[in-house]
């Protein structure tokens, strides 16, 4: 059975929540498509941390707005926060989550996720050496979630040396495949690059998971495939649902675009932010440098980030 999640309004007057107005008294419930971007709200977080908005779980009024809000976000499967929102309401832009303490890092590295999976933070340092003959230089930068719990990143700093006319950089947050297997519960389809329900139902596909589906957010356009509340993932046969799953890696976000290297910049400058995002299970960042000149020049990379843990004592 889904999650039901509703919200009454104790302010004495009429309020308005992401364009939805709730009578004074009165309940509203939010549908599945739309607890994301209730979960992602600064204005829901404060409404519901001030008791202006007290979370109802179907049955009963949860008056302390912790277990309210913890209502709201439910467990999540990987889902991009990378969608124009806040994670939460910071006083700052460090993460200040329950039960959850955060170290500020300046990396020029991610996590060696695949053979030397035990460092924090050992993976392949963010120099691009672009040479003749070269169109691209790609490096990914991934973190290991399971092993070092999670990732927020903050800022990049960068700097290049001998660029030429059109070279430039750009980065995107890539969400990986989600994986399938062909030996039991063929529950799915596979459509193009897209994971869907079969049309017949349970056991008419022929495809089934092979892990946790990562969720791709289709909040903009509502043309998914899928809907989760947070605990429920339920198949949207219309196409209108708000996430997507895909058995390829798809860019969910450009955090850096076309970032212009003519010639150099022998000193780090700061891409600077007041915003923080989380990187979640199942994404990962990916940076390309565009060598357009056909020279040889490069570029060196490193970012703030948070996370739970630094080394591993």
């Amino acid at each position: 059975m889904a999650r039901i999640v509703k919200v009454k309004n104790t302010t004495g007057s009429d309020v308005v929540v992401l364009g939805q107005t709730i009578v004074s008294g009165t309940y509203f419930t939010i549908g599945a498509a739309a607890l994301h971007q209730w979960s992602s709200s600064d204005d829901v977080f404060v409404k519901v941390a001030s008791g202006d908005l007290v979370v109802n779980d179907g049955t009963d009024d949860l008056d302390d707005p912790l277990s309210g809000w913890d209502w709201v976000v439910g467990e999540k499967l990987p889902v991009s926060d990378l969608d124009g929102t806040k994670l939460a309401v910071h006083p700052s832009y460090k993460p200040d989550l329950p039960g959850i303490t955060t170290y500020a890092v300046w990396t020029g590295s991610g996590d060696d996720v695949d053979s030397d999976p035990t460092e924090i933070g050992a993976g392949e340092l963010l120099d691009f050496d672009a040479t003749t003959g070269n169109a691209t230089v790609v490096k990914d930068i991934k973190f290991d979630h399971a092993r070092f719990g999670r990732v927020w990143i903050h800022e990049a700093y960068m700097k290049f040396e001998n660029g030429g006319e059109g070279d430039h950089i750009s980065a995107d947050v890539i969400a990986s495949a989600s994986l399938l297997q062909q030996s039991i519960d063929l529950d799915l389809i596979v459509d193009g690059d897209c994971v869907k329900y079969a049309p017949g139902g349970a056991g008419t596909g022929t495809h089934g998971f092979a892990g946790n589906p990562v969720l791709i957010p289709r909040s903009f356009s509502n043309d998914g495939d899928w809907d989760y509340d947070g605990i429920n993932l339920t198949p949207n046969m219309g196409g209108t649902g708000g996430f997507r799953i895909c058995n390829v890696e798809k860019s969910v976000h450009r955090y850096i675009n076309r970032i212009p290297c003519y010639g150099s910049c022998p000193t780090y400058f700061s891409m600077s932010s007041d915003e923080t995002a989380e990187i979640p299970t199942g994404y990962f960042l990916r940076a390309t440098v565009y060598n357009a000149s056909d020279t040889t020049w490069s570029v060196s990379i490193i970012m703030e980030i948070y996370r739970e843990q630094t080394v591993d004592p």
